[in-house]
């Protein structure tokens, strides 16, 4: 999860829209009281570039225009305490808050890969997901927003307790194995394990642990994961095997 969505519980085009009230509510010259000032502080706080200034109880917010190329000026965030003056640049402060997600070119190969076995361990537990929401008799509780659903509306059938990130995790942690441990087999849109004693096992783990709830699709979508985040030691790594004898497609 986004640390700006952990700390402040806003997405990012909602963060963006009041960091940009704060900035057009102000004149040029003026200093942020109040909330605002609280609020600029705290997401320059969680920035490894503003920290130091923002944790100093000394320090001020104010609004100015800063000289960028061709004699143009842009107004701005600063940070002051005495003569010293740190700019913060909106664009900066947001993407260090919500960090750009990388595309599929840009992960490494064992991000790839995880990324795989997760879609196959998905697609293997596909049918209890199915036989779930076939036993559900209308009108159900929503477990997320708690309101009514009826037959004919969206829905989702959702983890709950623990999350499918964490039970994949857990399978592969109590096995003392990782990700890239895992040989994949079969077509793109349905990969399986290529050991069948794991790809059973896998699936059994699955129904022992997993528990549902139907959700309406909306509500699962702005979920999100959660603050779940799978340890990234549990991806493995590529590095030291040979790379004539290594092959993830099949």
């Amino acid at each position: 999860m986004a640390l700006g969505k952990d700390v402040f519980g806003m997405t990012k085009k909602d963060y963006s829209e009041k960091i940009t009230r704060i900035i057009n509510n102000y004149r040029v010259g003026s200093r942020l009281i109040g909330e605002p000032r609280s609020f600029v502080l705290r997401s320059c706080s969680l920035c490894q570039r503003w920290s130091k200034m923002a944790q100093d109880p000394e320090v001020q917010v104010y609004l100015r225009n800063q000289d960028i190329s061709s004699g143009h000026k842009v107004k701005m965030l600063f940070l002051e305490k005495g003569g010293f003056r740190q700019p913060v640049g909106k664009t900066n402060l947001i993407n260090s808050l919500y960090p750009i997600k990388k595309t599929a070119s840009q992960a490494t190969p064992e991000e790839k890969h995880f990324s795989a076995v997760k879609g196959a361990m998905r697609n293997g537990v596909s049918s209890q997901i199915k036989e779930f929401r076939s036993m559900q008799a209308f009108p159900v509780i929503c477990y997320i927003t708690g309101k009514k659903i009826c037959k004919g509306q969206r829905t989702d059938v959702d983890h709950v307790g623990v999350p499918f990130a964490e039970i994949c995790d857990l399978f592969f942690s109590e096995r003392g194995m990782k990700y890239s441990d895992v040989v994949l087999v079969g077509p793109p849109t349905a990969k399986r394990f290529k050991d069948p004693v794991l790809w059973e096992e896998w699936k059994e783990y699955h129904r022992g642990i997993a528990k549902f709830a139907l959700v309406f699709s909306s509500a699962n979508r702005s979920k999100g994961c959660g603050d779940y985040t799978t340890p990234g030691e549990l991806l493995g790594s590529f590095s030291s095997d040979d790379p004539d004898t290594l092959s993830l497609s099949f």
